[in-house]
């Protein structure tokens, strides 16, 4: 399992940030090599990449799991998780929580602090751990900063 933190000013309100992140054309589009994304519920949007991590070509079926908490002090948490199951088989997750804080005297722009890991299973493991996750860890991060763009 890796860890990895982060943060970002964002161009966009709290209120857009979380709009984005709803959207599935919005999604998609951010994350590498993914053709497209469908709702399947409120919370949940999947569908299918074809990439290359380290080189190798990759295709899987993707998911994305969004839900929204109020914190106190004004700060909201978009939890963000991120599952990639390759057609050879395995899965890979990378789960983030990414506080939103409104910057003060400028409505629309957003502080973003994020912590995240990511979790893959034995077989990837041991196949292409350390790219694995390295993908994961910039894909969340693109999937963040993007959000904002």
């Amino acid at each position: 399992m890796a860890e990895f933190t982060g943060s970002a000013q964002l161009g966009k309100s709290v209120a857009q940030l979380l709009a984005a992140s709803e959207d599935p054309a919005v999604i998609a589009a951010l994350l590498p090599g993914c053709e497209a994304l469908h709702r399947i519920d409120p919370e949940h949007i999947e569908g299918r990449l074809s990439t290359e991590v380290a080189g190798i070509p990759v295709t899987a079926a993707v998911s994305v799991r969004r839900t929204v908490e109020a914190l106190p002090d004004g700060v909201t948490r978009l939890h963000l998780r991120l599952k990639v199951r390759p057609d050879i088989g395995g899965q890979a997750v990378v789960a983030a929580l990414v506080d939103l804080t409104p910057v003060a005297g400028d409505a629309a722009s957003t502080t973003a602090t994020w912590r995240s890991s990511s979790e893959l299973d034995p077989m990837l493991a041991v196949m292409a751990g350390q790219r694995v996750e390295e993908f994961l860890r910039v894909s969340i991060e693109r999937l963040i900063a993007g959000l904002g763009a």
